[in-house]
């Protein structure tokens, strides 16, 4: 069955805090492993709000977003993990040593980071970008 509107608005509130929680904890870590683990936290919000849309179309951004996060966040561990082995450490501000290293893994750093932050044409922006268009027609069916 469907949830009714009082519930749907709790699970809208839920989302949305912790995709502000996880982006700001996102912005103060000096950790990679945790700016990813706060990172997934803010695209589960993203998934929690596309799962509150009981559309097709909400059903779909669902499932690639879930596919995107998979993919992504998989490769993003990886490449934490390697560049821990390489360097001893997690920390952000060292990453550049490591880049400077080796590029192909500074590449393909950068191409998973990228792609974990939406930045198009990464399947992460499409879904996200559906999510935030299911929202949008949503409030405007509801409120006009």
């Amino acid at each position: 069955g469907s949830m009714n509107f009082i519930h749907n608005n709790i699970w809208i509130i839920i989302a949305f805090l912790g995709m502000i929680l996880g982006s700001f904890c996102c912005v103060f870590q000096s950790d990679s492993k945790s700016l990813a683990a706060y990172s997934s936290v803010t695209h589960m919000g993203f998934l929690l709000l596309s799962l509150v849309f009981i559309s097709m179309s909400g059903k779909v951004s669902s499932l690639m977003l879930m596919l995107a996060h998979g993919y992504t966040s998989t490769l993003m561990f990886y490449m934490i993990g390697e560049y821990y082995h390489t360097m001893s450490t997690r920390m952000i501000y060292f990453m550049n040593s490591f880049f400077s290293s080796s590029m192909i893994m500074g590449i393909l750093f950068s191409l998973v980071f990228l792609s974990n932050s939406g930045v198009p044409p990464s399947l992460s922006f499409i879904s996200e970008f559906m999510v935030i268009s299911n929202g949008f027609l949503l409030v405007k069916f509801m409120f006009f």
